[in-house]
């Protein structure tokens, strides 16, 4: 296999990852205009679960989201086995807890009454602190900016969001029950963007000098 193939066979494993992350980002936004009645700014994303109209929207989304991080942690695994191991495990772990949100719908916020409802809260929780880690892993990996801005960006709102969400000792403070549901919307966002930036360092010419020639078999 001569460098040309070498370069761009990786980028087979970048498409999927980033189409995940975009189906999310495209389901999330059809439950937003199908769900009407509920307000972005002051209740949690989980809800569009419980209403019938965008419940599968949201269910997709996050199965889609889960698979493109999957995708993108067995990418890694082919381009660049020997120093990705943490990422790809968190990427894996994000990907559990977004499939466990999926699996076992929220409680009516911001109170958490059935077991479902705390699988749900720290598969969230998982969620929110994987994906970021992992982003700030490959930024530094493969050098890319935009990768670990949105990383910090996305710790940065979940800290904002841990802070405004009620029951916080300083939500009341901040009057964080007026946004902390636009908080958690952003947040869910930057992670998405996470999983596709990542998606993106898989492939392309530019990655071919960092990581190493696996030798891996033409497609064609």
């Amino acid at each position: 296999m001569n460098n040309e193939e070498s370069a761009t066979v990786p980028a087979v494993w970048r498409w999927p990852g980033a189409a995940g992350a975009l189906v999310a980002v495209a389901a999330t936004l059809y439950a937003h205009v199908a769900a009407g009645q509920v307000d972005p700014m002051t209740t949690l994303i989980s809800d569009y679960a419980l209403l019938g109209v965008s419940a599968p929207a949201m269910v997709g989304g996050t199965i889609a989201l889960a698979v493109g991080s999957v995708w993108v942690s067995y990418g890694l695994a082919q381009v660049d086995p020997a120093r990705s191991a943490a990422a790809r495990v968190l990427l894996l772990a994000g990907a559990v807890g977004l499939l466990l949100t999926a699996a076992f719908t929220t409680d009516t916020a911001p109170t958490v009454v059935s077991a479902g409802g705390e699988i749900h809260r720290w598969s969230a929780a998982l969620v929110f602190t994987a994906l970021p880690c992992a982003g700030w892993l490959l930024g530094r990996r493969f050098r890319n900016p935009a990768l670990l801005v949105v990383s910090v960006l996305s710790v940065v709102l979940l800290a904002a969001f841990l802070a405004a969400h009620p029951g916080s000792l300083v939500s009341s403070l901040i009057e964080g029950p007026g946004y902390y549901g636009l908080l958690q919307r952003l947040l869910v966002l930057s992670d998405a963007a996470v999983v596709l930036l990542a998606s993106l360092c898989l492939g392309g010419k530019g990655d071919a000098s960092r990581v190493p020639r696996l030798g891996l078999p033409t497609l064609t």
